[in-house]
């Protein structure tokens, strides 16, 4: 009979116990974290996380983790964690809701590597084991405290894949370089990699999972390894078929690799006996209505890596903004709905590739927005002649594209028309300045396929040769204004501008005689009355370009604006291009104010 009371005991003590775990330390207090919705600072408690455990590469699993003296080593869904981690992991559903998981800036977990410490054992996971997710009051927090660090200062926690770099100037016994096919295309590749242990070679899994917030970790050392082209298995960040919102944040990623690629992205010898072109910096979408992603103030950049090797993005795209993506090849959408203030340039082709595309899938209904972005740099170093811009708004709904700048393009076309499966929407193309280096490039390609009405207006083309380069059908061209570089040049129009391309004074030939596009900002407007993620959209359009954000290469953090914006007419004609020299100055909205995203239930 005692020892049967002693048992009871001990289960009940094991109960209390989880349940103990499971409540969580208090979380860090200070008004440091992100508000999607308003865009203001604020503390996590306000965002409904109101419980919190710590780990840090002194800590043990044995710990109660609930504080910033007493962290684990792992982290719950890390498969490494054991001790009062896993206690805390297999509590009925695993985490919950409102959970922070803060990791300590300066530390390094290894995901490749098993022999390094501290280890995860693969892929960080949370769609394996008892796959725990948030709700819209009460998300779950992956990210940091700014006041815990190891070292003299706080830098970003970091996960690695364990591979070394590989380019132009790391060539080695084991990093070497070769031509793709008949492209002129070079690629840097390792000879062998570290995989990260988890069914695919991905460092953090969210498949199905709903309202989570991942923030302010450094990713690095991910090498492709998986056979087959586009597959999406070797990925910094995987959500497939997320079931509500994720917001990711703040993150830098840089550092990939990979093996030889057995021909062009796109090319013959890609297939599902080869390896080639299939890494992403984020890889998934949100399908289970309402709100997407959003993918806010990320740093991703290939500069010291082979930049034909990875892609922005694949699939979802719902709500990007004041992001600084450079040295990448490709971002290929499914869930377009707002994409704007972010600087996109030194894009490479691996073959087959292009800037930002719907890749066939409908963009968001009735309305999606592509603004305020500075494009530049794109494929000047060669290839076969990709596509900057190529949309598809759903049947029945708008893509509005104003205030981009992009210049310093190469042999490829800005816009591609009528091609898309899903391209039967319309478009609004207007104020946006285009300049295309190469006379083997132009501004829009129109296709017959599918050919749609869309409206070209108050645009300034920078191109030696016709702005289309076919027939356009169904185009309404209104007030836009074509010039050769020559021409542009000799009106002061130059990259070398603090703001490339814009005018330098009330007469330069984009000032004035424009079109007042007031109606098209009216419609935007008229969509988020029921659409609060357009208001942004809306209240910029009355604007001229902010010039997107910059980049802070000390710290590998995203700056905006760029630029004090300037109030188009109300009732008189606007500039022609992405400036206005005549309007109002007023003071640009603070980003993140009014991002085009909505946390819904």
């Amino acid at each position: 009979m005692a020892r049967v009371f002693r048992t009871m005991f001990l289960m009940a003590f094991l109960l209390i116990a989880g349940k103990a775990y499971a409540a969580g330390g208090a979380c860090p207090s200070g008004p440091n974290y992100l508000n999607p919705t308003t865009g203001s600072m604020v503390t996590l408690a306000s965002l409904g996380v109101t419980n919190c455990y710590y780990i840090s590469a002194a800590g043990s699993d044995s710990n109660s983790g609930t504080s910033e003296a007493s962290p684990w080593l792992h982290a719950p869904q890390m498969p490494a964690c054991s001790g009062n981690c896993a206690v805390v992991q297999n509590n009925n559903s695993g985490i919950p809701p409102g959970t922070g998981l803060i990791l300590r800036g300066g530390d390094t977990w290894h995901m490749g590597d098993s022999s390094a410490s501290p280890y995860t054992g693969g892929t960080w996971d949370f769609n394996s084991g008892q796959t725990p997710s948030g709700t819209s009051s009460n998300p779950i927090y992956l990210g940091v405290d700014k006041t815990w660090f190891a070292g003299g200062s706080w830098t970003r926690p970091i996960l690695t894949g364990d591979n070394p770099i590989c380019n132009a100037s790391t060539l080695s016994s084991t990093c070497l370089s070769s031509p793709l096919s008949n492209s002129g295309i070079v690629q840097y590749y390792l000879t062998s990699c570290k995989t990260i242990p988890g069914g695919t070679n991905d460092m953090l899994r969210l498949s199905a999972r709903k309202y989570y917030v991942i923030d302010n970790f450094e990713l690095m050392g991910l090498c492709t390894t998986y056979p087959g082209q586009q597959d999406g298995n070797d990925n910094f960040v995987a959500y497939g078929s997320a079931g509500a919102t994720l917001t990711f944040e703040n993150l830098y990623m840089h550092g990939w690799s990979h093996l030889r690629f057995a021909d062009v992205n796109g090319g013959p010898g890609c297939n599902a006996g080869n390896v080639c072109f299939n890494t992403s910096a984020f890889d998934g979408s949100v399908t289970g209505g309402g709100a997407g992603e959003n993918i806010l103030f990320n740093v991703i950049d290939g500069a010291e890596s082979d930049p034909a090797g990875l892609g922005f993005c694949k699939h979802g795209g719902y709500n990007v903004a004041y992001n600084v993506i450079r040295y990448t090849s490709q971002c290929l959408v499914s869930n377009l709905h707002t994409f704007h203030d972010n600087l996109y340039e030194y894009f490479f082709e691996n073959g087959h590739s292009n800037v930002l595309e719907s890749n066939n899938n409908a963009d968001v209904s009735p309305v999606s927005a592509i603004y305020n972005n500075v494009f530049r740099n794109l494929e000047t170093s060669g290839g076969r002649g990709g596509v900057a811009l190529w949309l598809s708004p759903a049947v029945g709904s708008t893509d509005y594209v104003f205030n981009n700048l992009m210049y310093s393009v190469g042999p490829m076309e800005v816009f591609n028309v009528g091609l898309n499966q899903g391209d039967q929407g319309l478009l609004a193309i207007f104020n946006n300045t285009f300049q295309v280096n190469s006379v083997n490039g132009n501004i829009f390609g129109c296709q017959s396929p599918r050919a749609h009405p869309f409206t070209a207006a108050n645009n300034h083309y920078v191109v030696d040769g016709t702005p289309y380069s076919t027939p356009c059908s169904g185009l309404t061209d209104v007030t836009n204004l074509t010039m050769t570089n020559a021409a542009a040049k000799s009106a002061g129009y130059t990259v070398s501008q603090l703001y490339a391309y814009s005018p330098t004074s009330a007469t330069s030939p984009t000032a004035g005689n424009g079109t007042n596009n007031s109606s098209f900002c009216s419609a935007i407007a008229a969509a988020a009355a029921s659409i609060p993620s357009l208001s942004d959209a809306a209240f910029v359009c009355q604007n001229d370009t902010s010039y997107a954000c910059t980049y802070v290469l000390s710290n590998h953090s995203v700056s905006c604006p760029a630029r004090t914006v300037a109030g188009r007419p109300v009732t008189a004609a606007w500039d022609r291009g992405a400036y206005q020299s005549n309007g109002t100055r007023a003071n640009a909205p603070n980003p993140p104010t009014n991002l085009s995203a909505i946390v819904q239930p």
